[in-house]
């Protein structure tokens, strides 16, 4: 038996081929698949209360037995098989694979970096607040709203920031960064929900988690409240983690049973951390490439150990 790590995620993931070549260069067998790159192909029989046999995209297929853990990073959803002309009947075609494929992947007893259904709760940025509040971690004061009127009253005294939910914007190339706003010149009705945040004075950092260990780094190079856009040319400095936000975020990342995630904080002068965000499958190739810090190594550290009992059921978050 060829133990095999899957990775599911689309050909530009980059972060991927990091911890692909690590495994790779340990030896471990490594299938990439894309259930959006071409026809779905799939022979899953159910046996002895698992999947066995085979499921693949257009280039390759993988052996359901053979697999020992998965990462999940951005895989591109089925579009139904070519042949189908009829655009409707196509679509219907994708979602039927879509929930074929999943539905069998997401059903394997191993490990996960994170199992998507894990990842669909984690990224709420509602949902993330409270708990991480819960956590005991500090958060910034927020609204939700879809009125102009409402931000205004609520940002008195206070400066400000817009931030979207999703990060992509009308189309693939526009990213919808986070900005100072000043509410006064919001119009009544906003024409869509719009989250906005008290501006936390401070040096940004990300800590990226795997497990329990934490890989935590200052940003510095910019006065921007949105480092992204600049990150090729900003320094990103090891930091130490405070032991009360490390013991805050590990409890975060347990209750959203997380074995990855990309965290976003302010820390201010007397180096108070702010919790702004997760991304349970955010990048962090860059960081470890400016910092040294050894990201990739942990990760397929954690995709090699074995996982002896079938997932738990999925419990709701602070339950």
């Amino acid at each position: 038996m060829n133990d095999t790590v899957l990775v599911m995620t689309d050909a530009t993931d980059y972060t991927a081929d990091l911890i692909v070549a690590d495994l790779q260069a340990r030896g471990m067998r490594v299938a990439r698949l894309d259930p959006g790159a071409g026809p779905v192909r799939m022979q899953a029989t159910l046996a002895h209360g698992r999947w066995r046999n085979t499921v693949g995209d257009e280039h390759r297929v993988i052996d359901l037995g053979e697999v020992v853990s998965v990462l999940w990073r951005w895989p591109s959803s089925p579009t139904g098989h070519p042949a189908i002309d009829d655009p409707a009947r196509r679509a219907w075609a994708a979602r039927e694979d879509s929930e074929a494929m999943l539905g069998v992947l997401k059903s394997l007893p191993v490990r996960w970096i994170n199992h998507p259904d894990r990842v669909a709760r984690a990224n709420s940025k509602p949902g993330q607040l409270v708990t991480a509040a819960k956590c005991g971690l500090t958060v910034p004061d927020t609204i939700v709203t879809t009125s102009g009127e409402a931000a205004h009253r609520w940002a008195r005294g206070r400066e400000v920031l817009f931030k979207a939910f999703h990060a992509q914007g009308a189309d693939e190339d526009a990213m919808v960064i986070a900005t100072r706003v000043d509410p006064a010149k919001l119009p009544d009705t906003l024409g869509a929900a719009c989250i906005f945040q008290e501006v936390i004075p401070g040096t940004p950092v990300r800590l990226t988690m795997i497990g329990t260990q934490a890989f935590a780094v200052a940003i510095t190079g910019t006065s921007d409240l949105d480092w992204r856009p600049v990150q090729h040319r900003l320094a990103f400095t090891p930091t130490d983690v405070p032991p009360d936000v490390l013991a805050g975020v590990r409890q975060f990342m347990d209750c959203y049973r997380l074995e990855y995630g990309a965290l976003d904080f302010i820390s201010t002068a007397d180096d108070a951390w702010t919790f702004l965000e997760v991304n349970p499958t955010g990048m962090y190739g860059f960081v470890e490439i400016q910092s040294g810090l050894s990201i990739t190594e942990a990760i397929a550290d954690r995709l090699c150990e074995p996982v002896h009992s079938p997932i738990r059921p999925s419990s709701q978050v602070g339950r």
